[in-house]
Order: C-alpha cells, then sequence, then structure tokens
C-alpha cells in the first residue's frame, strides 16, 4: 500500500491525473446519467480485500466490490477454475442443456440450504428475476395475487421487485408501480414504527399483520417477501420470524425469503436463517454467490417447482462461466474455514464500533450481523445525510472504500477473506475520521 494510503494525519491520495480526468469525461459524454458511481474511481487490479487504480493508489474495500465480490478480486482458486474452463474451450452457454457442473452446483446448494423439506433450484439471470419468479409462483400456487413486502426493503428493479421494494429513491420510483402489492412495517426494533423501546417490545408489529390479515383480503394473499438482512443492517428479531412463519402457515401463505445480501456466509453463517432455526418456503439468492457474475437462484419446496415446461423460462439461466465460479465459492467457503470467520471478524468489528458509539454520540446505532455491519449517524435527517457524505468522502481520500445506504448508514461490508492486518489499516482510518468529523462538528 502506498505511503499516501497509510498516512491518517490528513495525506490524500491524488486520484484526479490526467488520464482519470480524461476517462471521467468520457464517461460522462457516453453514459446514460443515471449512472452514477459512488467515488471517481478507474480500477486496474483487484486484490484480496484491497482495490488499485490506474495511478497506483491502493484502496482498503470495505465494501466487497458493492457487495457482489464475497471473496475479494483475485482469490487464486477462482483464477484457476476460470483459466481451467477456458483451457477446456467451454466458456459458452448451450441454453436450455445439462451440465455436469451445473447439476453439482445445485446439489451442494440444496445440501446447504435451510428448506427443510425436498427442494427443487430455478436459475435465473439477476435477483429481480428470481423476485419475479416468486411472485408469479406465489400466485401461480396460491390461487391469490396479493404480495406482503415490507418498509425499508429492496428487491430489484424490475416492475415486480420494485413494486415490492421502498428502498429506492423517489427519483427512481417517477413510475407506475403494478398492482397486487401491499407493504408493512418492518420490524426494526431500534427505530420501532410503534415507537416503543426494546424491553417494552409487546410484539405490536405482529398484532399488526395479523390485523391486517383479518382484513376481508385475506383470501388474496398468496406470498409474504421478507428480505431477513435490510441494506442498512437491520434484522427482525428472532421470535419475529417463527412467528411470521406460524401466520403464513395457518393462513395457507407463502413466506418467501430474499437472501441476496445475508448470503452465502455473510452473516457467519451458510443463511442468516440458520440463526432463526426457522423453515421457509421459498428463497432467493443473487450474484453474491458468484463474486459478481449475473445470476439469481429461486429455491422452494419441490412441489412449487412442479411447473409445466416452460412455464419459468430463463433468458441463459446460469452461464457456464457464473456457475463455476459459484461451485468454487461454495468449496472455498467450506475448505477455507470462511463461514467461522465471519462470525469471528464480524464480532471484533462491531466490538470496536460500539466502543466508538460510547464515545461518538453522533453515531446513533450499529446493525448487522457477521462481517455485515451498518454504521448510522445522527437520525435520518439532513444533517446526518451531510455527515455521511463527508465521511464517506474523507476515509476515500485516505485509501478507504465505504458503502453508504441513504447517505447516513455507513455499510461495512469487505470479503470474507480480507487478511486481518488490512481489515485493521481498515478500521484505523474509519476510526480516525469518524473522530476528526466529530471533533470539526463539535465546533458548531
Amino acid at each position: 500500500m502506498s505511503e499516501m494510503s497509510r498516512d491518517l494525519d490528513g495525506a490524500s491520495i491524488n486520484f484526479f491525473s490526467e488520464e482519470v480526468v480524461e476517462i471521467l469525461e468520457k464517461a460522462c459524454r457516453i453514459f446514460s446519467r443515471s449512472f452514477q458511481p459512488q467515488y471517481p474511481l478507474i480500477i486496474k487490479q483487484l486484490g484480496e480485500g484491497t482495490v488499485i487504480d490506474i495511478n497506483e493508489n491502493e484502496y482498503i474495500d470495505f465494501t466487497s466490490g458493492g457487495g457482489t465480490l464475497l471473496l475479494g478480486g483475485n482469490h487464486p482458486k477462482i483464477i484457476e477454475a476460470i483459466t481451467k474452463l477456458l483451457e477446456q474451450k467451454n466458456l459458452f452457454t448451450f441454453p436450455k442443456s445439462y451440465n455436469r457442473d451445473f447439476i453439482e452446483f445445485i446439489e451442494e446448494l440444496l445440501r446447504v440450504s435451510p428448506i427443510r423439506d425436498e427442494a427443487r433450484a430455478l436459475i435465473l439471470d439477476s435477483r429481480s428475476e428470481a423476485v419475479e419468479a416468486a411472485i408469479r409462483i406465489a400466485r401461480l400456487y396460491t390461487g391469490r395475487r396479493l404480495i406482503i413486502g415490507f418498509t425499508g426493503s429492496y428487491h430489484g428493479l424490475t416492475l415486480g421487485a420494485q413494486s415490492i421494494s421502498t428502498d429506492i429513491p423517489t427519483k427512481w420510483k417517477r413510475f407506475e408501480e403494478a398492482p397486487g402489492f401491499v407493504k408493512i412495517p418492518y420490524p426494526d426494533c431500534s427505530r420501532c414504527f410503534f415507537h416503543l423501546k426494546n424491553n417494552e417490545c409487546r410484539r405490536d408489529c405482529l398484532d399488526y399483520l395479523e390485523e391486517f390479515l383479518k382484513l376481508d383480503i385475506l383470501e388474496n394473499i398468496g406470498a409474504i417477501i421478507l428480505q431477513p438482512l435490510r441494506s442498512d443492517g437491520v434484522s427482525p428479531p428472532e421470535e419475529y420470524l417463527k412467528n411470521l412463519k406460524k401466520i403464513c402457515r395457518e393462513n395457507k401463505i407463502l413466506l418467501v425469503v430474499d437472501e441476496s445480501i445475508s448470503a452465502p456466509a455473510r452473516t457467519g453463517r451458510w443463511f442468516i436463517l440458520d440463526y432463526y432455526n426457522v423453515d421457509v418456503d421459498c428463497l432467493i439468492l443473487a450474484s453474491q454467490i458468484s463474486q459478481g457474475n449475473p445470476i439469481g437462484v429461486f429455491l422452494s419446496r419441490s412441489r412449487l417447482l412442479d411447473l409445466e415446461p416452460n412455464y419459468l423460462e430463463p433468458e441463459i439461466g446460469g452461464n457456464i462461466l457464473t456457475i463455476t465460479i459459484a461451485s468454487k465459492v461454495l468449496e472455498i467457503l467450506k475448505d477455507e474455514g470462511l463461514i467461522e470467520r465471519a462470525e469471528r471478524i464480524g464480532r471484533l468489528i462491531k466490538k470496536r464500533l460500539e466502543e466508538l458509539k460510547e464515545e461518538l454520540e453522533f453515531i446513533s446505532r450499529i446493525n448487522g450481523k457477521g462481517m455485515y455491519i451498518g454504521l448510522e449517524l445522527g437520525e435520518e435527517d439532513k444533517q446526518s445525510r451531510i455527515l455521511g457524505r463527508e465521511l464517506t468522502t474523507e476515509c476515500f481520500r485516505n485509501g478507504l472504500l465505504l458503502k453508504i445506504h441513504r447517505e447516513s448508514t455507513i455499510v461495512i461490508s469487505p470479503p470474507l477473506n480480507i487478511k486481518e492486518e488490512v481489515l485493521e489499516k481498515g478500521l484505523e482510518i474509519l476510526d480516525a475520521k469518524l473522530r476528526e468529523l466529530y471533533r470539526v462538528r463539535a465546533r458548531f
């Protein structure tokens, strides 16, 4: 790592070289204006927890490539698997055909899946497609059209996935939503919809759902889609999820869980559902399992995928490169003990942040499990959004990449195999910049 990116006392990385400016100017001319990267970063090379730009500046990556590079950018076993595939001249996919690697990948995924009954898989091309598949299957299987989602959740940007999401900037929502979707309060105990404290919780959110179901629309509800780890790191309490499953079972409603953020292994378990010991009907995974290569995985009880031929037909349905990488990811997670490591490292990160929270009062809450942690500044107001932008900008200038959610929650989600000395360096930068920001804020 360069001396500049090591310096915590004010020296900043020089990333605006003539070459960078030229590339950014071209991008502004030819890209859609809706494409807005968080950082003016022109990447040259990726490491296991680091990013190198074209000026040879090295950054610590606490974003895992924006949430997709579970194992960093150059794990040798993944590089070897891709190289072997290229040497076999077997890079291209023949749609709607069988492949040994494809079958072995699905078998392994079903082995670790929290769906306890006999299960099947449908491989699609994106998270949004997998969510759309869940919606279609729920409506087909139950004969009911209404789908319930939760506030603060994100499931994708196709019409159905967007219609069940609320965690989308308003400027993206200037489109007519599809009919048949209802959103209810997410069980966020640290910011309760019913204004209760943790020790006052009376399961009001479950009562709200049950009262909602007593309306005459009950007979029209086909599925409830839950994100058990939101983008800000918030998860429902254990009892909520168990009771939600009970409610769904009693009312013949399918429970669909979108683990695109939390699985595989990100939270210290194969699936975050493993913490809850709850059986669900359907499960969704996305490109985190394939190192950012396009995939959407829909797992469900076998009876739900007992469909007519071609009823749900993906455009590609998992190209051979994606499947090869995803298979290798599952193997590495198991062989290198990265699931257990994610839990251990996550506890260390959270402990450091909780200690900081005790000192710096503008840190309002810390959420998350394993190596996905949300650090919220302020109370989601204009001032906290300014703080969030300032913090991520200053960290970037000093060699640390952070993801920001709703401009006030800093997401810390490094690759599961990040070296501990690199992780420590990143935490030092974050610590220093939080303290610096706090001192500046205290003057006003």
